[in-house]
């Protein structure tokens, strides 16, 4: 067990009662650490003037977004279903992150468009020891976050929680992709700023489309996965009645 989970996760709580808390507890880890990542990303970025600085400063904002979706997703999963609501509050999930969704996608198109703009117009930028120790830490916790999500993911069996580790890992290559920019931009490539900050406008693109999709399946209605059914069809067979099948 680690140190933040001693403070909140006692030994007498019930399994369920564990798992809703540790998936909260990534969740508000995520958004601290995303925020802050995009606090002290955001400030290099104007400081050095570094628009693939700034681009990945936003990514990390929606970094902060996904995190809210999955603490919103764990608090409404601990709740149970009442009159008004007899299958549960489950898909507020879905709700909540489509609205996430819309919004980087929002946010990747103007960080497209002001990219473009740095292509066609290139500006020196001012990258300095500080920004690059900004980035470089920013990796750092990124990987940090990759492994406490995937430990805990798998730990608690949580889909969601493996997708976010997975998602930090790639933000990883993403900021990685953005210092290499930075050094270059140094020694002169200038221009490669506004081509770096279309790259990472891209990267949001997709994880907002990708985001959207997975909201709008679950809402629209999507059929069983096979090993679901599977599982359905063992348990029916496998009584001794006359079943000779299922539909």
């Amino acid at each position: 067990m680690g140190l933040l989970e001693k403070f909140f996760i006692k030994e007498d709580m019930s399994e369920e009662k564990k798992r809703s808390l540790l998936g909260i507890l990534c969740g508000m880890l995520g958004i601290f650490l995303n925020i802050l990542l995009f606090a002290g990303k955001y400030a290099a970025g104007l400081i050095s003037h570094s628009i693939a600085i700034t681009a990945d400063a936003f990514n990390n904002l929606s970094d902060a977004g996904s995190s809210i979706i999955t603490l919103l997703g764990f608090r409404l999963a601990s709740r149970r279903p009442d009159p008004d609501h007899p299958y549960g509050h489950g898909r507020v999930e879905y709700i909540s992150g489509f609205i996430v969704a819309l919004l980087i996608l929002v946010m990747a198109f103007e960080l497209i468009k002001t990219s473009v703009g740095k292509i066609l117009a290139p500006e020196p930028t001012n990258n300095s020891l500080l920004t690059f120790a900004i980035l470089a830490c920013s990796i750092l916790v990124k990987l940090y976050m990759s492994y406490y999500n995937r430990k805990t993911g798998d730990r608690i069996n949580s889909a969601s929680l493996r997708a976010t580790a997975t998602d930090s890992l790639s933000d990883c290559i993403s900021t990685a992709v953005v210092l290499v920019t930075g050094i270059l931009s140094k020694i002169g490539f200038s221009a490669i700023d506004g081509w770096a900050g279309l790259a990472v406008g891209l990267f949001i693109l997709r994880a907002g489309y990708s985001a959207a999709k997975e909201t709008l399946d679950p809402l629209l209605g999507q059929p069983p996965e096979e090993e679901f059914v599977d599982s359905i069809r063992n348990m029916a067979m496998n009584f001794d009645e006359n079943i000779v099948g299922i539909h």
